[in-house]
């Protein structure tokens, strides 16, 4: 309808300019009238550049239009000749229409890409996207933390900062997957994508860490080693004890019965009998040695709930003061400045305390001076309790294996207190860390990961 108008308009101005030229042939040939010749002339110069400057009109706009989208400049207006008619008025709003589509979809776009970029860098795992020339095109918080960076531009950077890691890189072109441990000793799981956007392609490396898994797993097999150990000991060392009971009870039938008249010699019945009774002591012995893992096997799930660490760790410090009153440990507490709310089971949490706690004061109980100290805030996003002791320290050798079921640095430890608390705060997300130096004592620290 638009088109049929402007064709129209076109037309009109072209009869118009044809009437003017006819009259302007008729004065010059027929009239003679120059003045008004002249004029007449004048007056078709002007339909011309009027029909030229109405045809051009709607090819600078589209040229305009054109520009705007090409330079992204939407702020141009086209409605200045709205005056000139329908035709224009209609063009203008189809072109303000197209406009509108554009920045609507442009909108969508940069809301889309923001809501694409804040998942990036609030999720766990470790996102690097590197092009063919090795340039870092993205890299995330998480990856930064990770890889214990402040920033990266250029792979070849890794080079000079982890050089392990660049190799690790650089050769998982056949795989796409490695694994790679950090300073702190978490591991680290890397996967490859390769990618192409436009004619360019990228390499996208996924960093994740494994160890919680890793704990998991290795927490399962425990479980299940220690589940056949208590069956297979439990099933071998009953009937050892009920016999050496039943045979410790016949043998003193025997001996009220005989009157005195022993076939065997007062010293060989003294020997049997303390022979038996070892027998049955270590038997029994055994039998609650596993009957203690049975704990370690069938924790209850946590009852979580929002709780203030500082109130929960104050009151653990009151309930073990009087055994450090009884000694010449001297225990100090420091809690944070601001309450520290967590989800977490209060019992649970308050047995792993205790067994720290206890675990520091026998540390340090035959030392001058002896300290325990616990101390509690905030620190990134980890909520830290730490239980320090300025005791002989821990070796290398039993650091290593501190959390293990079954080890323990004490002559009658049953090497069940670290292992249960460890697998507590594995149930709590969390994890303990060991920092001990030989001579300098040693640190157990609680950490509770708060996003």
């Amino acid at each position: 309808m638009g088109f049929n108008r402007f064709r129209l308009y076109v037309l009109l101005r072209v009869v118009v300019l044809f009437l003017t030229v006819a009259a302007f042939v008729y004065l010059i040939f027929f009239d003679q009238k120059y003045v008004t010749t002249v004029v007449t002339g004048f007056i078709i110069m002007f339909e011309v550049f009027e029909l030229f400057q109405y045809i051009e009109s709607t090819n600078k706009k589209l040229r305009r239009f054109f520009d705007a989208i090409k330079y992204n400049d939407f702020n141009m207006g086209f409605t200045h000749d709205n005056k000139l008619g329908k035709t224009f008025k209609e063009l203008n709003m189809a072109f303000k229409d197209v406009i509108d589509a554009i920045l609507s979809e442009r909108q969508k776009r940069e809301e889309f890409f923001q809501q694409l970029n804040v998942v990036v860098e609030n999720i766990g795992t470790g996102i690097i996207s590197i092009d063919e020339d090795g340039k870092v095109g993205l890299i995330n918080r998480a990856a930064l933390r990770m890889l214990g960076l402040e920033h990266l531009r250029n792979v070849a950077d890794l080079n000079i900062k982890s050089p392990a890691l660049a190799e690790i890189l650089e050769n998982m072109q056949e795989k796409h997957r490695a694994i790679f441990k950090i300073k702190n000793g978490q591991e680290l799981a890397i996967l490859e994508t390769l990618y192409k956007l436009g004619n360019k392609s990228y390499r996208l490396f996924a960093f994740q860490d494994i160890k919680a898994e890793l704990q998991a797993k290795e927490l399962e097999a425990w479980q299940n080693l220690t589940k056949v150990l208590r069956h297979e000991i439990m099933n071998s060392i009953a009937p050892i004890s009920s016999l050496t009971s039943t045979l410790t009870q016949v043998l003193e039938e025997d001996l009220e019965k005989s009157n005195g008249h022993n076939i065997l010699s007062d010293e060989s019945l003294e020997d049997l009998s303390e022979g038996l009774s070892t027998i049955s002591g270590r038997s029994q012995g055994l039998i609650d040695f596993v009957n203690a893992y049975r704990v370690y096997t069938n924790l209850p799930t946590p009852a979580k709930q929002e709780i203030d660490l500082n109130q929960l760790v104050n009151s653990t410090t009151n309930l073990v003061k009087p055994e450090f009153q009884n000694s010449n440990v001297q225990l100090q507490f420091k809690e944070a400045k601001t309450p520290l709310v967590h989800l977490v089971d209060p019992q649970l949490i308050e047995m792993v305390l205790i067994n720290l706690i206890k675990n520091a004061r026998e540390a340090v109980e035959n030392k001058d001076n002896a300290l325990v100290s616990i101390v509690i805030n905030k620190q990134d996003q980890m909520i830290m309790i730490r239980v320090k002791d300025n005791g002989p320290g821990i070796t290398p050798e039993a650091k290593e294996k501190i959390f293990m079921p079954f080890f323990s640095t004490k002559k009658r430890g049953s090497g069940i207190g670290l292992s249960l608390s460890s697998q507590i705060m594995q149930m709590h997300g969390g994890e303990i860390a060991l920092n001990t130096e030989l001579g300098k004592g040693a640190s157990f620290s609680l950490l509770f990961p708060t996003s």
